[in-house]
């Protein structure tokens, strides 16, 4: 599983998700303003936006509170796709 978290340097909110992601393992952290083309490939429209590319398929997780609560629940993004890819 990949997971990205698309952040702009004004958002109030992006600096506290940056936070809340910090431990998790091999997560990318993209201005979405810089990124203007992956921001359009999974349609983000706000931010802070994780991104959740899986091989059943993307999950976005839009604001604050979302993220919070994929982050707290720690087995999400244990690195299982939930597939037989290994990721």
């Amino acid at each position: 599983m990949k997971i990205m978290l698309f952040t702009t340097p004004t958002c109030q909110y992006c600096g506290p998700a940056k936070e809340l992601v910090k431990n998790i393992e091999n997560i990318e952290i993209l201005n979405a303003m810089e990124n203007l083309d992956l921001a359009e490939l999974y349609g983000i429209r706000s931010v802070p936006a994780l991104v959740l590319e899986k091989c059943s398929g993307n999950e976005v997780l839009v604001g604050l509170e979302q993220i919070t609560n994929f982050v707290e629940n720690k087995e999400n993004f244990s690195g299982n796709c939930g597939c037989n890819c290994g990721h």
